[in-house]
C-alpha cells in the first residue's frame, strides 16, 4: 500500500480527471478544424454549374447571380433549403449533383432555408 494518505490520492485522480476534461475540447477543435478544411476543399473541386449550357440550369432558371426585383428579395442559393454547405462562395447543392452553385445565386426552384 502506499504511504500517500488517501486525500492525497484523491487530489491526484481528481487533477488528472480535470485535466483530460480541459483537453476533450481541444481535440474535438483539431478535428473540427481538419473537417472544415477538408470540405472547403471538396467544394472547391466541384465543377461550377454553367447557367447556360446545363440543361438543368436551364429548366430551373438558373443564374449565378439573384435578380433584384423585390419579389425576390433575399432569395439566394444561400438562404435556400437545397444548399449543402453553410459557407464558401461556391457550394453543393442537391439539384445539381456533383455542381456547386454561387452563393449569389438563384434558381426557379428556391425554397427558403428552415431558420434562415
Amino acid at each position: 500500500m502506499s504511504d500517500k494518505p488517501v486525500s492525497e490520492s484523491r487530489r491526484g485522480a481528481i487533477k488528472a480527471m480535470m485535466g483530460g476534461l480541459a483537453a476533450v475540447p481541444l481535440m474535438s477543435l483539431v478535428g473540427m478544424t481538419a473537417a472544415q478544411a477538408k470540405e472547403k476543399k471538396e467544394q472547391e473541386a466541384l465543377p461550377r454549374v454553367d447557367e447556360k449550357g446545363d440543361p438543368t440550369a436551364t429548366a430551373l432558371q438558373y443564374k449565378h447571380k439573384a435578380p433584384e426585383d423585390k419579389e425576390k428579395a433575399g432569395q439566394t442559393c444561400a438562404t435556400c433549403q437545397f444548399i449543402q454547405a453553410d459557407s464558401g462562395e461556391w457550394r453543393p447543392c442537391q439539384l445539381f449533383p456533383g455542381k456547386a452553385v454561387s452563393a449569389e445565386g438563384w434558381c426557379a426552384s428556391w425554397m427558403k432555408k428552415q431558420g434562415a
